[in-house]
């Protein structure tokens, strides 16, 4: 069985559409906002989980022992390696020279051409 077109809501739509008034406009408006919504949603979503993944990146910690990567723990959660320099004694790493103060010594060669 056919359901007969619903003329009368469509006429009715088409003129709060069409006529200009507070509910043409309220109805653009939210068209405008879900559409909005729609476009820059993902966007926002697609950031906030680059920054997130930023944060769990900077505080992943790989063991030098055994290689498992853990989230910010002292002690490495698979073989129990101190992942603490300090608490291990061994040596601090070596200090390098700022840029601003290295010296660089440049040597002028002549190279000749064969031809």
């Amino acid at each position: 069985m056919q359901r007969p077109i619903p003329w009368i809501w469509i006429t009715a739509l088409a003129l709060l559409l069409l006529a200009p008034g507070f509910t043409a406009r309220l109805f653009v408006d939210v068209l405008e906002g879900f559409t909005l919504l729609l476009v820059f949603g993902p966007l926002v979503l697609a950031g906030a989980g680059l920054l997130a993944w930023q944060w769990f990146k900077s505080r992943m910690r790989v063991c030098s022992v055994c290689g498992t990567s853990s989230l910010a723990t002292a002690q490495c959660p698979a073989c129990g390696a101190v992942f603490d320099q300090a608490a291990t004694g061994s040596p601090s790493p070596r200090q390098e020279p700022a840029a601003a103060d290295a010296v660089i010594d440049v040597q002028v060669s002549e190279v000749k051409d064969r031809d």
